[in-house]
């Protein structure tokens, strides 16, 4: 609060004063997102916000705006995880630590009734319609780390990806892969297509991957669109490049992430098809094989031995998800106000033979031939 001092003055006479409490605060209060539209206005508001406490730069506010949801102990993600394992990841992933702690820094003063930081940590998923929606908290964190070369760039060794893959569709469907192998050892009819409901916030549920695609998309190079481009380099502002992705890139969303992928096409025919499923399957497989193992420890779902007949289902299940992920992106290419889901539905391939599972094959054999060895030379 502050004062405002007022003086009356007749004929140039002091007659009186008198002082007023003013609030520092002129913002009004704000509201979780709705719709597309209204996402855009709050995040301008939060932007305009940042920028009265000095935060000019465009990739400190994705920062800022970024650890809302993943990387830090007052995130979304951390809310509901309670794990520092997946603050320090996300964090490895996206290369950059959190610039500042939103929940100080999108307040215009210490007074502000704008109460930003809840509105956005309650607009993580924003419904445009039923069947049109994004995930802000996976768009955020893919633009977040679009900004950095390394994440962008560089595979992290045996997790199956770049920093930006881990952070959106391959930590998403490879955890599915993950779940699913599991799943599998008790019930080996379990389809792949089960993992991309159209309701939920989980693997491929269809929220998800539209943030996922939209997270390389958003604030892309309209003149290079086979480029993973920093966000920053193409908008002074993460509203406008929101709007830009709602008002001009959506229907071409899956078409501009699949080229970025390194699809080749002929009109809508993606004419490497095989090589990009095969590209996304090998990623998926990698990556299931850690999140299993952590998930497994974290939550107590089983011992090394289940550890082990899941693994075997880690390759054929990948193939499985990564056919569906792939064909519901070429449906939305001809179809584009279509959501994407699973649009095909294949069968549970048979389980393949580790390396494990020879060693221990081996080591039962050998145990075999030993018991019917003859070991006493004077018999």
């Amino acid at each position: 609060m502050g004062k405002n001092t007022f003086e009356l003055i007749i004929d140039g006479n002091l007659e009186a004063t008198t002082s007023i409490e003013i609030a520092d605060c002129c913002c009004e209060k704000s509201k979780p997102a709705k719709s597309f539209a209204q996402l855009v206005a709050l995040v301008k508001h939060s932007e305009d916000n940042l920028i009265i406490k000095g935060y000019d730069d465009m990739g400190d506010r994705i920062s800022i705006i970024r650890g809302i949801y993943y990387g830090t102990e007052w995130s979304l993600d951390y809310s509901k995880e309670q794990s520092k394992a997946r603050n320090f990841a996300f964090n490895e992933y996206t290369n950059s630590n959190v610039e500042a702690d939103a929940r100080e820094a999108l307040k215009c003063s210490e007074d502000c009734k704008a109460d930003l930081f809840n509105s956005l940590f309650n607009s993580f998923e924003i419904f445009d319609s039923p069947y049109k929606a994004v995930d802000f908290g996976h768009l955020i964190i893919g633009m977040d780390s679009r900004r950095s070369w390394r994440a962008k760039s560089i595979g992290i060794p045996t997790q199956g990806g770049t920093g930006l893959e881990l952070n959106t569709w391959v930590g998403d469907l490879g955890g599915g892969v993950g779940k699913l192998s599991l799943d599998r050892v008790r019930n080996p009819k379990k389809r792949a297509k089960s993992l991309f409901p159209i309701s939920g916030s989980s693997y491929g549920a269809m929220v998800n991957l539209e943030g996922d695609i939209a997270s390389y998309v958003c604030g892309m190079d309209s003149n290079n669109e086979s480029k993973i481009d920093d966000p920053t380099d193409n908008f002074e502002t993460i509203h406008e490049a929101l709007q830009d992705y709602f008002d001009t890139k959506w229907d071409k969303r899956a078409t501009f992430f699949l080229k970025m992928l390194d699809g080749e096409f002929e009109g809508n025919e993606l004419k490497n098809k095989d090589e990009v499923v095969e590209y996304c399957a090998e990623a998926l497989s990698d990556f299931s094989y850690w999140y299993l193992g952590i998930r497994m420890k974290e939550k107590g779902l089983g011992e090394i031995e289940e550890f082990t007949a899941a693994s075997g289902n880690f390759e054929p299940v990948s193939k499985e998800v990564a056919t569906i992920f792939i064909d519901g992106l070429l449906h939305v290419i001809e179809k584009p106000q279509d959501m994407i889901t699973a649009r095909t539905n294949p069968n549970p391939t048979p389980r393949e033979e580790t390396t494990v599972d020879k060693a221990s094959e081996l080591l039962e054999k050998l145990k075999d031939k030993f018991k019917k060895m003859d070991l006493n030379p004077f018999d």
